[in-house]
């Protein structure tokens, strides 16, 4: 038959992966290639791994056994593989997403020291301020900001977005500056729509404003942008708007009163081998959050 472990790998691909033609472009290998190396094993081992049918495949009774033998058997290959000092280390891709802003201001100067030190691992990466598909998506590994609402993710808490609220000094000048949270009520307040909590702003000292405003957006940088542009009062993550309260383009508002901070996770998907070269990722970047006085959790 096909080399056992390369069999081995494919089947637990088209188990992460849900399907042969996603395994496939995962690996990346053609379908044809995939599903021989899955009848070959179920051959050797004499028995049926996955259930198909024309719309789902699922794992049998002895493919979901055999199933977590097999993270054991990846597992330990890569370890016996990374134990005797190959040159250069890991190596092979890590597919991760991050949100835009947080990816330009932190991550990826954090990668580019981190790929200086792995230089055989590749990052292929993708910036979005969308929580996307893990599993559809074919992903290794996520930055998320914000609340999980999935709670299939295996996460690991690495830091906190603290935040601000921030406004064009022409814009106060004009209007007036809030000297406590309930005076929002009266400012066009620019609301983030990817952050699910609507037009409630919540502080640290426990104090919460119902606010109103004429602009929405699913993008900090349009909201960075409306702020700028003297539309109003906007909150988010103090990394958007450092270049900008240095030069004095922008000035926080209510100094003295913390919007409540966003907690920040390295999700990865469930179910799913996790690579020695994800696990190092997540380890270096857990503590370079650590280290950056913006992100870190104390």
């Amino acid at each position: 038959m096909n080399d056992i472990f390369t069999c081995i790998k494919s089947f637990v691909m088209v188990s992460d992966a849900g399907s042969f033609s996603a395994a496939a472009k995962r690996l990346p290998v053609s379908q044809s290639t995939i599903s021989k190396h899955v009848a070959a094993l179920e051959a050797h081992l004499e028995t049926r791994l996955f259930n198909r049918t024309t719309r789902s495949l699922t794992l049998t009774t002895d493919g979901a056994m055999f199933y977590e033998n097999a993270l054991l058997v990846l597992g330990a290959v890569e370890a016996a593989e990374t134990s005797v000092g190959r040159v250069g280390g890991m190596s092979g891709i890590v597919r991760m997403t991050a949100p835009l802003t947080l990816a330009e201001s932190r991550v990826i100067p954090m990668l580019t020291r981190f790929l200086e030190l792995n230089p055989r691992i590749d990052i292929d990466f993708r910036a979005s301020d969308h929580a996307l598909n893990l599993v559809a998506d074919n992903l290794d590994l996520a930055v998320r900001v914000g609340r999980l609402n999935d709670s299939r993710l295996i996460a690991r808490k690495i830091g906190m977005a603290r935040r601000i609220a921030v406004a064009n000094p022409a814009y106060l000048d004009r209007v007036g500056r809030p000297s406590k949270p309930a005076d929002l009520a009266r400012h066009n307040c620019l609301s983030y729509s990817l952050l699910g909590a609507g037009m409630v702003w919540d502080f640290v000292d426990g104090s919460s404003v119902e606010v109103n405003g004429n602009f929405r957006a699913d993008s900090p940088n349009a909201l960075r942008a409306g702020a700028l542009a003297g539309l109003g009062i906007a909150i988010n993550a103090r990394w958007l708007f450092e270049n900008e309260l240095e030069s004095g383009k922008l000035e926080i508002v209510l100094p003295q009163f913390e919007p409540v901070p966003m907690p920040i996770h390295l999700v990865l998907p469930a179910g799913r081998h996790v690579a020695a070269r994800t696990r190092v990722l997540v380890e270096y970047l857990a503590d370079a959050f650590a280290k950056d006085p913006v992100l870190a959790i104390d």
